[in-house]
């Protein structure tokens, strides 16, 4: 009998190592924070979220620093105490991220999903959600041009491939909230606009940007990445 039962204890545990039950020692701190995409509502914004997240794992004090899919959730694994207060507090004023400490309950409910392949993403595996805004900035700057007829399938197609490589580049590049804020507002757009310049021509891309700006009832200006507009589409980083 006792060897039976020496067995099925050797049996767990080579099952525990295999499968890789959680470490329930871990420390890991869970905080509320408002990183959804503008152009996408449904994911986080990797732009935003991925200079914090390299810097809280450059601290000796953090092991893994990650966000949640939807762009709501930033999840710190301590390598021995939380340090809030002391180390991601500074992290998070210095990239100009507001954020509020989860409570035990909520902190529990994130334990369960937490790590899981599609909904955490780590540091700068957060590219993956900027790779699939460009795509969305693309859609959101084309088809509306191709629904009205205003540009043909052809042109549709090009143009949104370039729009969508373009921004599979920028949006990857790190950048201060300043800098990212100033590259949304004039930068992205005038980007945006070489693209359609380069297929069809200035004078149709600003035929375009008129009646791209009336559809949406904003002062066209924006779009030309003149100033500081929060209501224009293309602006929404």
């Amino acid at each position: 009998m006792k060897k039976y039962s020496l067995l099925i204890i050797m049996v767990l545990i080579s099952c525990t190592v295999l499968f890789g039950q959680k470490d329930q020692s871990e420390v890991i701190s869970f905080y509320k924070v408002p990183l959804v995409c503008g152009a996408a509502p449904d994911i986080g914004c990797g732009s935003r979220a991925k200079p914090a997240l390299l810097a809280m794992e450059q601290s000796q004090a953090i092991s893994e620093a990650w966000l949640n899919r939807a762009g709501t959730v930033y999840a710190v694994v301590w390598k021995e105490k939380d340090m809030t207060q002391k180390v991601a507090r500074p992290i998070f004023k210095k990239h100009s991220i507001l954020y509020e400490r989860m409570s035990s309950s909520e902190s529990a409910e994130m334990h369960a999903s937490f790590r899981q392949e599609r909904k955490w993403l780590r540091g700068a595996d957060v590219d993956q959600l900027s790779i699939e805004e460009a795509g969305r900035i693309a859609e959101g700057t084309t088809g509306f041009l191709l629904e009205k007829k205003e540009i043909s399938e052809a042109e549709y197609a090009k143009i949104k491939v370039d729009i969508e490589d373009y921004f599979k580049k920028e949006l990857v590049k790190i950048r201060t909230v300043e800098e990212l804020m100033k590259d949304s507002q004039e930068t992205f757009i005038h980007g945006i606009l070489d693209v359609y310049i380069k297929h069809i021509g200035k004078e149709r891309t600003d035929q375009l940007v008129e009646k791209y700006a009336d559809h949406y009832g904003i002062n066209n200006d924006c779009c030309k990445g003149n100033k500081s507009n929060e209501s224009c589409p293309l602006q929404k980083g």
